[in-house]
């Protein structure tokens, strides 16, 4: 992704996005009820519309939607309380069955906002930075070098996994593979022509990254974290940071949160 690709927050100082990633995180583990999350939520969208990046953003956002939806049944089904619908009715056999609770719906939700919050701060902080800035970004935080490049190289790694996952299954598919048989066994062996040669590939890419490390001669490099002065974009973020900081410390300090309405 070029420069002009990145929006305004392509000028952000990255030690300033490492603090609103933090930030976020923070404040997603302290939050625990939706309103709160809503409201962090909602001001990771403004960050991202702010900086020009929210439709990127939503559009790489889409392949969580399975994963939101696994893990509403997951605790819909799992959690006991008062059921509100069953998904096997009392007109059929066995019925009813496989109850969805009202606290398994809760619970559900706070999940799924919290993966929202976790989610959507790291990919803008990957989408709109360079690797080399968020590298030096972490050593100004007194990560090492070799700390910090095993973090940025896995998590560009994670997009490029997640989109070649999507076409070795399409690849499949259209040589008459079935994804999805009956039974445990079945799924299983359904799912291994992706996951070998996803596999596969995932170690032919580290082994060539290494590689490269190595021609160019990474391990007799000295790199020293150097930064220009914070601009208008930097320090509005900051405070943006700051103040989500601020309000998520002092929710843990009164013993709720000071976010939720009501």
């Amino acid at each position: 992704m070029i420069f002009n690709e990145r929006g305004r927050l392509g000028s952000v100082d990255p030690r300033v996005k490492i603090v609103w990633l933090l930030a976020t995180l923070v404040a997603g583990l302290i939050f625990a009820r939706p309103a709160s999350l809503l409201v962090v939520l909602a001001s990771i969208v403004a960050v991202a519309a702010a900086g020009g990046v929210l439709a990127e953003t939503l559009r790489r956002m889409r392949g969580l939607a399975a994963i939101i939806v696994v893990v509403g049944l997951i605790f819909g089904l799992t959690v006991p309380g008062a059921p509100l619908v069953y998904l096997v009715p009392a007109g059929l056999p066995l019925g009813p069955a496989l109850a969805i609770t009202r606290e398994g719906l809760y619970l559900g939700l706070v999940s799924i906002l919290r993966i929202f919050v976790f989610a959507m701060p790291l990919l803008i902080a990957i989408m709109t930075t360079n690797n080399s800035d968020l590298i030096r970004g972490l050593m100004f935080f007194r990560l090492p070098l070799d700390y910090a490049l095993m973090i940025v190289l896995a998590l560009n790694f994670v997009p490029i996994v997640l989109a070649e996952f999507g076409r070795i299954a399409d690849a499949q598919k259209a040589r008459g593979h079935a994804l999805i048989e009956r039974g445990l066994i079945g799924r299983a062996r359904g799912l291994a022509p992706i996951f070998v040669p996803l596999t596969l590939n995932a170690v032919d890419r580290a082994d060539t990254v290494g590689k490269v490390l190595e021609i160019r001669g990474f391990a007799r490099r000295r790199f020293r974290a150097e930064f220009e002065p914070l601009r208008r974009g930097s320090w509005l973020l900051l405070a943006a940071a700051l103040l989500l900081l601020l309000a998520a410390l002092a929710s843990a300090l009164a013993g709720r949160d000071l976010l939720a309405l009501g």
